[in-house]
């Protein structure tokens, strides 16, 4: 099993590698792209004027384009490191055992949206992985680990997380739920209480920047009664235009068995998964959705980082069932799956795609 692990990173990074460089970068990459090739005081001045909240990343692919060339590959493949992956293994296992990890980690590896944004080179894969690290730390402070170190690096990971994007610092909204909800020692829960305030406190910065450049905001996706089901659906397949109905059916069929069976053997699977996996899910889009009625701000790729929860859930699910049905929903969901990795490889998969300006990108206008 600890080998199965293992594999579920290697399995995830080779997917995100795979036709990374198929479809050109679209406007926000373009970006990225330009940024990297900047020099440092250019960098921050660009910083204080507008897309300070992309700022870490963009640092990040700075240094990259110091060490190798600017092109698509390597502004993506840092997306591809399958860190969200083997935190997922981590996280599964510390929630419910090697079986748990290894499965969460397998379904978020083969997930068509984890490798779409596996292939993305801007910072949501960087999110996703902040967030499941941080949940992580959150879980070991839950489950008793007494040493001080937890606590301290969870509140390391919230800053880390907020930096990376202010969106990600939903997530927190969701870890007060889920400590609510398992009702640790007091003293447990004020331990968690100020790492959250410290990292909360060392994104502060960032946050007031925010509020200044909120002009730099792209187009928002309307909120309406329809969006809870968009939103879980484009969890499952991303560019749900290009996939065949009975596709969609067998995806959304075999993920709710799965739920299905997690709910219906809740007192048989592990009790912190849907303490932990439930609010991750759930909190984060309502908060956001909430948030769009003063400011429009609702967009999917905002809210990847909750796909490691689903992750966990389905897997959860998957091990209450029988193994014959396990076999069933493999050999239902494997022609979907493969039909949407090939999907989001094609020139056509990216949005506002911008085939023209692959040698020559210009400089960034604005960035969602």
């Amino acid at each position: 099993m600890r080998v199965a692990g293992w594999a579920m990173p290697v399995l995830a990074f080779a997917l995100g590698v795979r036709g990374n460089t198929g479809p050109s970068p679209w406007t926000d990459e373009i970006v990225t792209m330009d940024v990297a090739r900047r020099s440092w005081p250019e960098l921050f001045a660009l910083l204080g004027r507008v897309d300070a909240v992309h700022g870490l990343h963009y640092v990040l692919m700075h240094l990259v384009g110091q060490i190798a060339s600017v092109t698509e590959f390597t502004m993506r493949v840092p997306s591809a490191a399958a860190v969200a992956v083997a935190g997922t293994v981590w996280l599964g296992r510390a929630l419910g055992g090697p079986r748990l990890g290894a499965c969460a980690g397998l379904v978020l590896a083969v997930a068509p949206t984890a490798s779409r944004y596996a292939q993305e080179g801007r910072s949501f894969a960087f999110v996703m992985a902040a967030a499941v690290l941080a949940t992580g730390a959150l879980a070991k402070v839950l489950t008793g680990d007494g040493r001080r170190r937890w606590p301290i690096t969870y509140a390391v990971l919230v800053a880390v997380l907020g930096w990376f994007n202010i969106m990600g610092l939903l997530l927190l909204a969701a870890h007060a739920i889920t400590v609510a909800w398992i009702r640790p020692a007091r003293r447990t829960t004020l331990r968690l209480a100020i790492a959250q305030a410290a990292g909360i406190t060392a994104v502060a910065p960032l946050l007031y920047l925010a509020l200044t450049q909120h002009s730099a905001v792209g187009a928002s996706a309307p909120v309406t009664v329809g969006t809870p089901l968009a939103l879980y659906s484009w969890l499952l397949y991303p560019g749900q235009d290009t996939l065949l109905t009975p596709f969609k059916l067998l995806l959304i069929g075999s993920t709710l068995t799965a739920l299905g069976a997690l709910a219906v053997r809740r007192r048989t699977s592990p009790p912190l998964i849907r303490a932990v996996g439930v609010p991750w899910l759930v909190i984060p889009p309502a908060l956001l959705a909430l948030a769009t009625l003063a400011q429009p701000v609702f967009a999917y790729r905002y809210l990847v980082f909750c796909l490691p929860a689903a992750a966990l859930l389905v897997a959860a699910g998957v091990l209450a069932l029988p193994w014959w049905s396990r076999v069933a929903l493999v050999l239902a969901v494997s022609a979907p799956l493969a039909f949407c990795h090939r999907a989001i490889r094609l020139e056509q998969s990216r949005s506002w795609d911008t085939p023209g300006r692959r040698q020559h990108p210009a400089r960034p206008r604005r960035t969602r």
